[in-house]
């Protein structure tokens, strides 16, 4: 059905409809002025005394011709060639009653007896003067056929004039719109994208103009985000720039300090190195967080690895985080009893406690990407957790996702050493990519005593 339509909207089906109705147009008007011109043809005609008054003109010139020529009555060749001149006459010329010449069988030899009894005296017959003596002559003319013939072009030409007026009037409106969309391509072409393009009708040329139109928003669109993404670069840009400056501003006080041997005391020589070698940790650090942000931005498809379990999946990773964490001195609790997210996530009912692994749902990820993820995590506990509240890791399940939530308390000191150390967040923002890449989602909660961070995976 949709087809149809399309089909009927087209821009030939509306060109051949223009032309079918220019064409019927133009034959009716035909018509009627041409029974209109030979109404008037007739009526002009039909007075005799018009058509006596052309007579008389072409026997005045035929005396004429007679005269110059000195043509005789039965000189076929002279009065022919003067009827061929006329065109719309012919004649016939009596002799003391006899036939001597017919125009109309101009090479035919007439004899006395075979003309005897055609002269017909209740015909008009004009009397001529030839070379050979006085004789009657019988003129016919067709006065009208002129009239005819050129009232017939001139018939044709209006009908045709009327077809070319009426095919031009129509087709101006689309001819209107191709120069409305040629302008309207010119602005946005100037870089205007804000133009939207104007849709008219159903054919050809209103999908040319939406497809435009879609086009100038995707570009727009485009656009948008290039310039966000754009931005955003640039204020990492920025941020990290004075995240390093504030660093290497100390560094180089503490080796100038050292290069000009104002420091004596031996400890405090070491104060000042283990000051410098933390310095450049936290540059080593910045500069890290940079190479990965690039490293997460690129487009590129993450791969994906083979399908496993969450618990064998994250494993090891949550053993050695578990590790790590406590040598440093804070206390992890590992939950293997899963706990549904919040009703925002899922809506789902929680699970009975039982074995880690019973649940042999599964998720795929790239476990390149989950190295870097827990190593994120594991430096936001170091730098701002407080070590005595209790790092918790759950395992989270609903109906679609499978995950981790991490949580842990906040020190007191963390908001100043946040803008001491000028962070920007980077690496949660890494983490926020990441987790998309893989088809999954991360989300954070944070209040002034707590941070949550929440990494869901979709079920395979």
């Amino acid at each position: 059905m949709e087809n149809i339509k399309a089909k009927l909207n087209s821009l030939y089906v509306e060109l051949a409809c223009l032309l079918l109705g220019a064409v019927i147009i133009s034959g009716l008007f035909f018509v009627v002025i041409n029974r209109a011109g030979n109404k008037i043809i007739t009526d002009i005609f039909s007075d005799s005394s018009h058509i006596e008054k052309l007579s008389e003109e072409y026997m005045e010139d035929l005396q004429d011709y007679i005269e110059n020529a000195e043509v005789a009555t039965n000189d076929s060749e002279k009065l022919t060639e003067w009827v061929r001149k006329q065109k719309i006459v012919s004649i016939q010329v009596y002799k003391d009653e006899i036939l001597t010449y017919d125009s109309n069988y101009p090479d035919a030899a007439v004899g006395e007896a075979e003309a005897e009894g055609e002269y017909y005296e209740w015909e008009y017959y004009y009397t001529a003067e030839f070379a050979d003596g006085t004789a009657d002559v019988f003129l016919y003319g067709f006065f009208s056929y002129p009239l005819y013939s050129y009232a017939m072009i001139a018939e044709i030409l209006l009908a045709v004039i009327l077809l070319i007026v009426i095919v031009i009037l129509g087709i101006r409106k689309p001819v209107r719109y191709i120069g409305r969309l040629k302008a309207e391509c010119e602005i946005l072409g100037s870089g205007d994208l804000d133009y939207q393009v104007t849709v008219q009708g159903k054919d050809e040329l209103a999908l040319l103009a939406r497809g435009l139109d879609n086009m100038r928003m995707a570009l727009r669109e485009s656009n948008e985000k290039e310039a966000e993404l754009t931005a955003a670069n640039r204020r990492m840009i920025t941020e990290m720039s004075h995240d390093l400056r504030t660093p290497l501003t100390s560094l180089l006080i503490y080796t100038e300090i050292l290069e000009k041997r104002a420091v004596k005391d031996p400890q405090q020589l070491m104060e000042y190195v283990r000051k410098i070698e933390k310095k450049a940790r936290q540059i080593k650090r910045l500069s890290d967080n940079i190479f990965e942000y690039a490293l997460i931005t690129e487009e590129t498809e993450a791969e994906l690895g083979e399908p496993q379990t969450l618990w064998s999946l994250f494993y090891d990773p949550l053993s050695e985080m578990t590790a790590y964490l406590e040598e440093r001195g804070y206390t992890v609790e590992l939950q293997t009893n899963r706990r549904p997210a919040s009703s925002s996530d899922s809506g789902g009912d929680s699970r009975p406690d039982d074995d880690s692994d019973s649940d042999r749902r599964q998720i795929r990820v790239n476990e390149e990407y989950i190295n870097r993820i827990m190593d994120n995590i594991v430096s936001n506990i170091e730098k701002y957790a407080d070590k005595s509240m209790p790092v918790r890791a759950e395992v989270v399940y609903t109906e679609e996702y499978g995950g981790l939530a991490f949580q842990n308390g906040t020190a007191c000191d963390a908001r100043d050493r946040r803008k001491t150390e000028g962070s920007t967040n980077i690496g949660l923002h890494n983490v926020e990519k990441m987790m998309k890449k893989m088809n999954g989602y991360c989300r954070i909660e944070q209040t002034e005593r707590t941070f949550e961070i929440l990494l869901m995976f979709p079920w395979i």
